[in-house]
């Protein structure tokens, strides 16, 4: 991540932050996309310009419930400072209501989603073991064997992206540190 003229830039494939991290801002994003993933690594959505992230931990004062990724295509976004939301919320009682219950529904949303797929996707690895087996010429087996594999299709686990991305912090210190094989002693310039 880099700021350019009060825009930052995050690279393809970056994390912006993960579950559990203390809110600093929220974003406008201005171009390119970011993912949403679940602590589980469920893929809850894909956001792009004009929309806004990380707003629900800034507006109910709580730590971040989703990991956001950078798409594969990097994305830019402007900050959008906490006080702008406090500010937001101050002025107008009735949309301070509004906006949290929203944001509350949101966050059920999203944690009723990861529930039903992890028991879905639990559900398909049973029906799958069991189907390996069947007459694959049994209309019944076939349709089954499909649905099962649109279900794979739409219900993405990103277990790997979720566990094993550096922080920024690390990825920083691995790219500063010298490699003992290729004969340098560290002094990058």
């Amino acid at each position: 991540m880099y700021e350019k003229n009060d825009i930052i830039v995050w690279e393809p494939e970056e994390v912006i932050y993960r579950v559990d991290d203390t809110p600093d801002s929220a974003y406008l994003i201005t171009d390119g996309a970011i993912v949403l993933y679940t602590r589980e690594g469920l893929q809850l959505n894909r956001i792009g310009q004009n929309e806004i992230l990380g707003e629900t931990s800034l507006l109910l004062g709580m730590k971040r419930t989703v990991t956001a990724i950078a798409g594969k295509g990097g994305a830019q976004a402007k900050r959008i400072p906490p006080q702008y939301f406090n500010d937001l919320l101050t002025r107008d009682k009735v949309i301070a209501a509004l906006i949290r219950k929203v944001q509350y529904r949101l966050i059920d949303s999203n944690i009723q989603s990861n529930s039903l797929a992890v028991n879905l996707e639990r559900i398909t690895e049973l029906v799958e073991m069991h189907t390996d087996g069947l007459n694959l010429n049994d209309s019944t087996v076939a349709e089954l064997k499909k649905l099962l594999s649109d279900v794979r299709q739409k219900v993405v686990f990103a277990r790997d992206i979720i566990a094993y991305p550096p922080a920024p912090d690390e990825a920083a210190s691995d790219q500063a540190k010298p490699d003992a094989t290729d004969g340098s002693d560290g002094d990058l310039g």
